[in-house]
Formats: structure tokens, sequence, C-alpha cells
């Protein structure tokens, strides 16, 4: 079997057990966040012609870049956590906040695309200040 496949296999278990496991996915969130890394890395975004794409088609399968809202804030800061959202279709941003459990009032249904950054952003915010205070002991 080949490392990629092999990989893949492993990944899938994780991100079912994170789903299935609330407990599991706060203490991997919990270390991923701890990680800091000594390499300088961008978060990957999609490029122009896939925005584009994405905010003409509304049927087209949303394809969001993997990157951790937290991290990005945790790292660079609120405006560029806002920046980095602005390109995406509230399709998108949609699948972002219910990816990483953003909205569990259910508070987002109807909100336009400024609305949603903003609850996004704030919903970082006080990911961060919970985790902060979980492991402040």
């Amino acid at each position: 079997m080949s490392l990629n496949r092999t990989l893949n296999r492993l990944f899938a278990e994780v991100r079912r057990e994170a789903k299935r496991n609330k407990a599991f996915a706060d203490r991997l969130e919990a270390a991923i966040l701890a990680h800091r890394s000594e390499r300088e890395v961008d978060v990957a975004l999609i490029d122009a012609d896939a925005v584009q794409e994405e905010k003409g088609a509304h049927s087209a399968p949303v394809n969001l870049p993997e990157f951790n809202p937290v991290a990005l804030l945790t790292r660079d800061g609120p405006d560029a956590l806002a920046a980095a959202l602005t390109p995406f279709a509230r399709a998108a941003l949609a699948k972002l906040v219910h990816e990483h459990n953003l909205d569990p009032a259910g508070e987002t249904e109807g909100l336009d695309e400024p609305k949603l950054i903003a609850h996004i952003v704030l919903a970082a915010k006080k990911r961060i200040e919970r985790d902060r205070k979980l492991f402040d002991y």
C-alpha cells in the first residue's frame, strides 16, 4: 500500500473519531493550536478563478480550503481572518461554520456574507478564550 493511501486512511479514521467523539476533537484541536511551527506557513486559499466560479454557480460543490479559523486568528489576528474569509461565497462560509462547529445555537441561518464573516471572527475569539480558560491551571 502506498504511503499516500495509508495516510488517507489514517486521517479518515481521525476525522471520523473527531466527528463522533467531541472530547477527542477538543483534545486534537488543543494539540494543534499548541503547536508553533518553526517555518513560515501560509494559509492556502483557493485561487481567484475558483472564487469567481463559486460565487457564480450556486449549485456547484463548495470548494473551501482546509484551514482553521481559530488558528488563523491566533496567528494573524481578527483583521487577517476577516480578510481571508472575504473572497468566499456564503455557501463556503456556511460550510466552514458547520465544519468547525462555530454556530451551536443556529444563529447564522439567514446571515449575509459580511455578517457571517463577523460571526466567524467572533466565534473564533470565543473559542480562543474558552481554550485559554480550559488550559489555565
